[in-house]
């Protein structure tokens, strides 16, 4: 009995080389002492740190925080609606709307780009170009994943809960606020968690409807790929790659976003 399950805990483990091995090569070319992407390290030193944190790293990387922040919020308001039509609704044309909503996750990001970048430019819109473009294109391709996530809370969500309070005498609206949205935070804030990861790892999207001075840290690391992989390009690499990853810790810690797939009860 022992012996299928020593095979698991190896698979289990090669799995996890597999995704961070890459992880940890790019972390220690970040630290080599010559301005080469050497493998192992030659030498150690925190200069391409410093170029890494200067303000032309900074500046990209900041605006895609700023952008990701909007888009998972505006995805988010606009998925709450969404998902209620869908799950408690019951009309003509429900199932062109899911298809419509949940389109992006099966249409390829770059055909997205490409199709909103034509959009704009034959509706006479190129003036928009930069944060506004970038913020219409990154809602398209976060809302799925607000939809789907909240979809699943309010399907778990008890119906009777919702009645005992409406038969006590509350209204419609101080039962979605006192009862309904309390229970479906959790899949509130993981929709919210995995729209902002969606918008700020995108680049698909942000290398047609970027322009300059308004670029997300992806496109500028993707601009400066043509130069080479340099040490300073690793350490830029590893804090787009902290940034999800404190989210996630901290949004977990708080609000355990992964109950809005098992369920408060079967994690406690």
């Amino acid at each position: 009995m022992r012996r299928p399950w020593s095979r698991l805990r190896v698979l289990v483990a090669l799995i996890y080389v597999f995704i961070l091995a890459p992880i940890v090569i790019t972390a220690s070319v970040s630290f080599n002492a010559v301005n080469q992407s050497k493998f192992p390290p030659l030498g150690f030193s925190l200069r391409w740190w410093r170029e890494a944190l200067a303000w032309r790293w900074l500046q990209p990387l900041g605006f895609s925080v700023q952008l990701s922040t909007t888009a998972a919020l505006v995805a988010t308001l606009l998925g709450l609606p969404l998902a209620f039509a869908l799950v408690r609704g019951r009309f003509p044309g429900r199932a062109v709307l899911e298809a419509l909503a949940l389109g992006p996750l099966v249409l390829p990001a770059l055909v997205t780009g490409i199709a909103l970048l034509q959009f704009l430019q034959l509706a006479g819109l190129g003036g928009l170009y930069g944060f506004p473009a970038l913020l219409l294109g990154h809602v398209v391709i976060c809302l799925p994943f607000t939809v789907r996530t909240i979809a699943i809370s309010l399907r778990g969500l008890p119906a009777l809960a919702e009645r005992a309070a409406l038969s006590l005498g509350a209204s419609r609206v101080r039962t979605f606020v006192a009862i309904t949205l309390p229970l479906i935070k959790s899949g509130l804030f993981a929709g919210a968690v995995f729209a902002f990861i969606q918008s700020f790892t995108d680049y698909s999207i942000s290398l047609f409807l970027a322009r300059a001075g308004e670029q997300p840290i992806s496109v500028t690391i993707l601009s400066a790929l043509e130069f080479g992989f340099t040490p300073t390009l690793a350490a830029v690499a590893v804090l787009t790659l902290a940034v999800p990853l404190v989210l996630i810790l901290v949004v977990q810690h708080f609000f355990r976003i992964g109950d809005f797939i098992y369920g408060a009860e079967t994690r406690a």
